[in-house]
């Protein structure tokens, strides 16, 4: 994500370096009591040398404002940036409609084991080969279904798949780990054909528990999960380089944490649906730093914007600029400011 432009510094208005004015009403009463051609030579040699202090004296007094210094009319504070939404897909496998069936080499079933059942989970199977108890599938066998698109290799009990085993659903998704009773339970890898990959504890099919969540795109979640969702602690780092460790609820960040991007930028605080949303502290490369509220990824509220170098600014913020009273602070003390919409419409 892009930063955004930083505004620019208003320029502090001129004022009147009343010393200069002075100096130069002396110059138009000089003139005006001119009456003589020898006094009018005279004088005009005088005006002549002294030109040179009065231009530095008018100069000085419109390059400084003849007053104090107007470092108080800083109303440059910096953008934050947008929070990244991480990638939560799947949330649950997919239900990937099935390809036509491709005509495979016969694979002739012996009459044993046609009458050695294989249970149905959500089609129905044949036993290739294998153990068998009491008319069903048991121990260390192979399976395809009925439709020929899917095959198994691994355990049985009592005809369900259960243990350790491999699961090809002939589109290009495969599963390789748990069963219990024909349901992904415990630890596992799913892997599907666009590169996404799942390794860590499933429960009752759906990523459960803890794991490593990888998508297409090389981003990577790794923490907990809850009913197939990014759900508690955990960290998502962006393919971009960005991170964020903290709390999330149904693949969202939420809650309290870190996020760091690849730019140099950081935020630490709270957190509702991907956004910046209650206190926090957000650092920007640079050194400026800006602690306080948010509201919806922007400074909003209270807070204190500090500058790299050292000066400070406590007041309100709307929409990631200045509104409303605040105060400027320096080494040298404090001015009291008004601000609507990042100008300044009263104070120093």
């Amino acid at each position: 994500m892009p930063g955004r432009r930083r505004q620019h510094q208003l320029n502090p208005p001129i004022k009147f370096n009343y010393a200069a004015l002075r100096i130069g009403k002396t110059l138009g009463r000089l003139v005006a009591s001119i009456g003589t051609k020898t006094m009018l030579n005279n004088r005009i040699q005088y005006l002549i040398s002294i030109l040179p202090v009065l231009g530095l004296l008018l100069l000085s007094g419109c390059g400084t404002g003849g007053g104090p210094s107007s470092a108080g009319d800083r109303g440059d504070v910096r953008p934050t940036q947008r929070t990244s939404e991480p990638a939560g897909r799947p949330a649950k496998p997919p239900v990937v409609s099935q390809p036509k069936p491709v005509q495979r080499p016969s694979t002739a079933v012996t009459e044993d084991k046609q009458n050695c059942k294989v249970r149905k989970d959500s089609v129905e199977w044949v036993l290739i080969s294998g153990g068998c108890r009491n008319g069903y599938a048991h121990g260390e066998g192979r399976a395809r279904s009925v439709d020929g698109r899917r095959s198994y290799a691994g355990s049985f009990v009592d005809g369900a798949f259960s243990g350790n085993g491999e699961y090809d659903w002939g589109n290009g998704v495969q599963y390789s780990g748990e069963f219990l009773k024909s349901v992904k339970s415990g630890f596992g890898t799913l892997i599907y054909p666009d590169n996404r990959k799942y390794i860590g504890i499933f429960k009752n099919n759906v990523y459960g528990d803890h794991g490593a969540y990888i998508d297409s795109d090389g981003s990577k979640y790794v923490g907990e999960f809850r009913s197939g969702y990014f759900d508690g602690q955990g960290t998502y780092t962006w393919a971009n380089g960005d991170t964020y460790t903290g709390q999330f609820r149904a693949n969202q960040i939420d809650g309290t944490g870190t996020y760091v991007r690849g730019n140099g930028d950081a935020y630490v605080g709270a957190f509702i649906k991907n956004e910046m949303n209650g206190e926090g502290t957000y650092t920007w490369s640079n050194g400026e730093s800006y602690s306080g509220r948010f509201e919806n990824d922007k400074m909003s509220g209270t807070g204190t914007y500090t500058y790299f170098d050292g000066s400070s600014y406590v007041g309100e913020f709307r929409e990631g600029k200045k509104h409303g009273p605040g105060v400027f602070i320096t080494e040298s003390g404090e001015i009291k400011q008004h601000w609507q919409d990042g100008q300044k419409i009263g104070g120093g």
